[in-house]
């Protein structure tokens, strides 16, 4: 069966049973070209057919990241940190804006507006788009299911200075040189902006994470999604081009994704899918 079989296999019980009253708040997490977006996607397409009676809707942590002005600050305010300089990473995102969202979702009183993010402004660095162009959820028609999907949706922070700088010095060591220019200050500062995201994982009532074996066939995977995007639009980044990219991304992943059933402590209800360079399940694993 596929993740996405399997997920609505695993979400059936819960929407069943839910609340009149409150909404279901699924997390979905994987890493860049797992298919998670694909998975999220598919799971409102096929749950809405399955539930027709309720108002199923899912966005993402990108829909939440900072307009370019703000990011902008950010850089300049983060210069030689390189995982600062542009979105995408935990300190990219307005959080604030993201816990209003969800609490007037769960509250189910107020309209809702859901913000919309253009990647292709400022010559790809992106921006907010104007409030008249986001998603309006009228108060009249409430949410009943939302799916959530983020890269490091469901990370948690390491907290110990000494225990974060000690793992840190060990992957360095490891990848040398690749981050090199990633000091013991730039590691604390996205440990401490990770901290910020538990408070949204809390929101979770269920979990879905996707896992692989080697943090590798990120690369291969991304690969694939921009050859296919070349294939379409006849343009996109080189092989050498998308490695640099998937490198910012990759102190996060070594020091967090591994960790990821830590999340088990937040959200009682998760599912983990290891999968294979093939994006097929290899092994599953549910605590409920």
């Amino acid at each position: 069966m596929t993740t996405l079989q399997k997920s609505i296999e695993y979400l059936r019980p819960f929407i069943k049973a839910k609340s009149a009253a409150k909404p279901l708040i699924i997390g979905i997490e994987g890493p860049q070209g797992s298919g998670k977006t694909w998975l999220a996607t598919h799971l409102k397409q096929h749950l809405s057919k399955l539930f027709p009676s309720l108002n199923i809707i899912n966005f993402s942590m990108d829909d939440f990241y900072l307009t370019f002005q703000e990011q902008c600050n950010v850089n300049e305010k983060n210069k030689g940190n390189m995982l600062l300089q542009g979105r995408g990473l935990p300190g990219t995102h307005d959080l604030e804006l993201l816990k209003e969202c969800l609490l007037e979702i769960q509250s189910g009183e107020n309209s809702v507006e859901i913000p919309a993010y253009d990647k292709s402004l400022n010559s790809g660095k992106g921006d907010r788009l104007p409030r008249k162009d986001w998603i309006r959820i009228e108060e009249d028609t409430k949410v009943d299911v939302l799916i959530f999907e983020g890269w490091f949706n469901g990370y948690r922070a390491i907290g110990n200075k000494n225990k974060l700088i000690e793992r840190w010095q060990e992957i360095q060591r490891q990848q040398a040189p690749k981050f090199d220019s990633l000091t013991g200050s730039h590691i604390v500062k996205l440990d401490k902006d990770l901290k910020k995201y538990e408070e949204i994982w809390k929101f979770f009532d269920c979990f879905i994470y996707l896992t692989t074996p080697r943090l590798d066939n990120v690369y291969t995977w991304r690969l694939q999604q921009e050859h296919d995007l070349i294939e379409k639009k006849g343009s996109g980044m080189t092989d050498k081009e998308v490695e640099l990219f998937v490198d910012r991304y990759m102190p996060a992943y070594h020091l967090y994704y591994h960790n990821l059933s830590e999340i088990e402590n937040i959200v009682p209800n998760c599912e983990n899918f290891e999968i294979g360079i093939d994006r097929q399940i290899i092994h599953r694993e549910s605590n409920m």
